[in-house]
């Protein structure tokens, strides 16, 4: 199976009620369910058709956010399999952690990093 391209961004308007990674994957549903976690947020996000969303507690997914993330990406990637699964979080300092908790065990070959859409620079 090919790995599940992984987009990562970084939402700055999350606390608005604006998730840049749900407007992204719903201009793509048209090549397979889309996935979008999104990190924070007002709780009153919902997703458009074709769009399976998952909509985390604030926090850090660096540390009290982990294993919540990781779970969540896990049962995503397993009962959906989504043509791209959108991860959002709210603060770009997440970024690296996030980037090392996807690269490693339990994860690796079955998703492929890339910030911004697929066709930008991966992240491995």
């Amino acid at each position: 199976m090919n790995p599940v391209p992984v987009i990562l961004i970084v939402g700055t308007h999350l606390r608005k009620g604006v998730s840049l990674a749900l407007e992204k994957a719903q201009a793509h549903v048209n090549e397979g369910v889309q996935a979008v976690i999104v990190e924070g947020g007002p709780g009153t996000l919902s997703a458009p058709p074709g769009v399976e969303m998952v909509q985390l507690a604030p926090g850090c997914v660096c540390c009290v956010g982990q294993l919540p993330l990781r779970v969540t990406v896990a049962r995503l990637l397993r009962q959906i399999r989504p043509a791209r699964l959108w991860i959002e979080v709210s603060a770009a300092g997440h970024l690296a952690e996030l980037r090392k908790q996807l690269n490693g065990p339990g994860f690796a070959g079955a998703v492929k990093l890339y910030e911004g859409q697929p066709g930008a620079s991966s992240t491995e």
